[in-house]
């Protein structure tokens, strides 16, 4: 075959091959026979967005949460989160400033919080998982969670250093996480944040991508 009649022949069969994939079913030529190969195409629902923010003006050795429930069956696929805090002012002594802040489900119904300055909520422990230890030859003083908690799909830490001036010393992060997360009517999302030493304000911005 010479060279123009090959490279027509190639144009032409690409032509076939686009125009079979278009129509949603591709038949190819082989040695022995043809075979008909069904071209798959996939449907994809289209996703919905929800946001909302809360604040803390004045969080110091304390916690609180904020939660909603949910009115219809969903799965929750993508939770993009901004989280800050900065101090209120300067501290009488420097320390070591943090905030936790957490996403979780309550199934079934309203959350219920642990009395208590840091006002927790703790999903049930996973099945699928044992409790946590450690490994601590060095004395190290460690605190965990007794086990992983099952429905948690936010949990970050921010800390920071705060001098006696307060400067430098505000936290920022940007987290997005996928977990294509299950959610029945009924159920409740929970966004906790808590702290421990010099009081900050603290601020949470969420956007859930769900369908």
């Amino acid at each position: 075959m010479i060279e123009e009649e090959r490279r027509n022949f190639l144009l032409t069969g690409r032509d076939m091959v686009l125009g079979a994939l278009t129509a949603g079913t591709l038949v190819a030529c082989a040695s022995g026979g043809t075979e008909t190969v069904h071209a798959q195409t996939s449907q994809t629902t289209s996703s919905e967005t929800a946001a909302f923010g809360w604040e803390i003006s004045n969080l110091g050795n304390n916690g609180a949460n904020a939660f909603f429930a949910v009115q219809r069956d969903l799965v929750l696929n993508t939770v993009d989160v901004d989280l800050s805090f900065a101090p209120l002012s300067p501290p009488a002594a420097p320390g070591l400033a943090e905030a936790l802040c957490r996403g979780m489900v309550s199934r079934g119904g309203p959350p219920s919080f642990q009395s208590g300055p840091n006002a927790f909520f703790f999903p049930p422990s996973s099945s699928a998982f044992g409790s946590v230890q450690t490994f601590n030859p060095n004395g190290l003083t460690i605190g965990t969670d007794g086990a992983p908690f099952q429905d948690t799909f936010l949990n970050v830490i921010l800390k920071s250093w705060v001098p006696v001036d307060g400067t430098a010393s505000q936290a920022y992060r940007h987290v997005q996480v996928a977990p294509s997360l299950s959610i029945k009517a009924g159920d409740y999302l929970v966004f906790y944040m808590g702290h421990d030493g010099p009081s900050v304000d603290a601020e949470m911005q969420v956007i859930l991508v769900f369908q």
